[in-house]
């Protein structure tokens, strides 16, 4: 997949993180642990506003908690990416706190169901389940906070995908899952075309076989990398020229990144 440029120079429009007292807003859904919460955790670092989106109440106290002792903030807001209505209310409340705007979004939340380890153990519930979390639930969540993010000005979506959407990876098992962080990858190239006039850069991450929970702890790739790339990808949107479209992975760190490293 290919990105294009999300917009050229535009002289006098409004940057996020421009201005010396610019405050940046970020949503993270399914930030309470695993990549979720690494990535709050260093955006808080660098000075963003987190908000830790989470389906279950008091599991973000410990990521406030620990945002909080570094000096950063992170703010809990309740949320589940498969109901329309309770995005809506979120996006409201996210309004009021921040003045209606919103200047990044990670679509972290998903799933990685058992059932669908194999095809003769896959479940209608578990099929539906991961195509509506891992598909349908950034498009929804892009939906509901559309009005925060235009009016930030310029502002970035990152979704999060997986390298298992590639077809040479396709071995059999876990069909619905592949299956849906490709349609992932295709929906972000999509929304990156219709939002390209909203000055929104629209990207996916494949963050690596990490050690969390779904990963697993003897999983191969770091989690800190991981995390750095969201946090890079989330930052694209002050850039003139910005890259919108497409797909970052750990394994091949876009040129500024890896220098970082080094």
């Amino acid at each position: 997949m290919t990105g294009a440029p999300a917009h050229g120079d535009a002289p006098g429009r409004a940057q996020p993180g421009s201005g010396p007292n610019r405050t940046r807003y970020v949503l993270i859904t399914g930030a309470n642990r695993g990549l979720g919460r690494a990535a709050a955790e260093l955006l808080a670092e660098q000075g963003w506003v987190v908000l830790a989106g989470h389906r279950r109440a008091q599991t973000t106290d410990p990521l406030v908690a620990t945002v909080a002792a570094r000096g950063g903030r992170a703010v809990p807001v309740p949320l589940d990416v498969t109901d329309p209505a309770g995005l809506q209310t979120a996006a409201e409340r996210i309004a009021d706190r921040t003045g209606g705007t919103l200047h990044a979004l990670i679509n972290n939340a998903g799933v990685f169901l058992p059932e669908d380890a194999r095809l003769t153990s896959l479940t209608p519930e578990a099929c539906r389940t991961t195509l509506l979390t891992n598909v349908c639930g950034p498009v929804l969540t892009t939906l509901a906070f559309l009005p925060l993010l235009r009016a930030a000005g310029g502002a970035s979506i990152v979704n999060v995908s997986s390298a298992e959407a590639r077809t040479e990876r396709a071995n059999g098992q876990y069909t619905c899952y592949r299956a849906s962080k490709a349609a992932l990858e295709l929906a972000t190239v999509n929304l990156s075309l219709a939002l390209r006039p909203a000055h929104i850069v629209v990207n996916a991450v494949e963050p690596g076989w990490i050690p969390t929970d779904m990963g697993g702890p003897d999983a191969p790739d770091c989690l800190h990398t991981a995390a750095r790339l969201i946090a890079w990808t989330a930052s694209l949107a002050h850039l003139h020229q910005a890259a919108s479209g497409e797909v970052f992975s750990v394994h091949a760190l876009p040129p500024a990144l890896a220098a970082q490293a080094q």
